[in-house]
């Protein structure tokens, strides 16, 4: 009897299992190279802002101050001026026809400079920040204090933060970072060395500051673990039942604070993180040369890499 042609039902399940093996193997090479090209154009971010960084010190043989204003301490509600180290960037950024439209007599809040707020720039994005839904209500309109609508615009972000000091506390014109209130910090002032010394990092829950305003939205600190809050610093809002019951991340932080749900101190400035696979994120040190730390780095060598000037001589090996 001649067999009919075709598949039999076991010779189909025989190949649907092969082909199933075939993805389960290559999947997570996929996954794994589709990582790989997100963290490196992260890096890619970070030399871009590093580069613009060193064409503004050989320009005014000074950095950037790490937000500008007449406060002290810097406090997010009581600043009126603030703008960040960011906005001083953008002609060595080939960012011009951003920077042209701002007006540096008016706030980085005041309306006249929307046009710049309301700008997203690529360098100042990391590929594996939070999705743009999570952050669709902070808006222009509802960080202006007005209510936020579903067609208000969305301000541009920032993935990325400079450090301003080594503990978590308000921004001032003392702290020991290299950015912080009204900075006018030199290379020769990092006596630690721009290679023992953090510049910028990650943040993996822009605020909705965005990248022009001064503050915790371009301004971090390694006082709390990578990818941790330290919720001691968080004040009341550690006590509350929103903050218990939720994840207790730097996201959980960000949300709840967006939504009104928790009230963050108001010297509150927070840390660094990223959603990088690794546990640990992107730093640029000063030197020019851009890391991937991890979270479980030594919280004593964390600190000190922060710290300009604390005299530490810090082994290679321990980051």
């Amino acid at each position: 009897m001649e067999r009919p042609r075709g598949f039999t039902l076991v010779e189909l399940i025989v190949v649907l299992g092969i082909i199933v093996v075939i993805l389960a193997l290559l999947l997570p090479a996929l996954v794994g190279s589709n990582e790989a090209a997100r963290r490196i154009q992260c890096i890619n971010n970070l030399k871009q802002i590093q580069l613009a960084l060193q064409s503004y010190q050989a320009t005014f043989d000074v950095l950037p101050p790490g937000v500008v204003d007449g406060e002290r301490p810097f406090s997010e509600t009581a600043a009126k001026y603030r703008m960040s180290w960011a906005a001083s960037l953008l002609p060595f950024a080939e960012q011009q026809g951003i920077y042209v439209t701002l007006n540096f007599s008016a706030g980085a809040t005041d309306p006249v400079n929307s046009t710049a707020r309301l700008a997203t720039i690529s360098m100042f994005r990391c590929p594996d920040a939070e999705p743009r839904d999570t952050w669709a209500s902070l808006t222009w309109r509802n960080v202006m204090g007005a209510p936020a609508v579903a067609s208000a615009p969305e301000i541009g972000r920032s993935s990325y933060a400079a450090v301003h000091h080594e503990v978590e506390k308000a921004i001032d014109v003392d702290d020991h970072g290299v950015f912080y209130l009204n900075s006018r910090t030199r290379a020769a002032d990092v006596f630690d060395g721009l290679s023992q010394t953090l510049f910028i990092g990650e943040v993996s829950a822009p605020t909705s500051g965005g990248w022009l305003a001064g503050g915790r939205s371009s301004l971090r600190n390694t006082g709390a673990a990578i990818n941790a809050v330290e919720a001691a610093m968080l004040g009341d809002a550690a006590k509350s039942e929103e903050w218990l019951a939720s994840a207790k991340t730097p996201l959980s932080v960000e949300t709840l604070a967006a939504g009104g749900r928790i009230a963050l101190p108001p010297g509150y400035v927070g840390g660094f993180s990223s959603n990088h696979r690794g546990d640990g994120a992107v730093f640029a040190f000063g030197d020019g040369s851009v890391r991937f730390l991890r979270a479980s780095i030594d919280p004593v060598v964390y600190r000190a890499l922060g710290h300009r000037s604390d005299g530490e001589e810090i082994d290679d090996d321990a980051y």
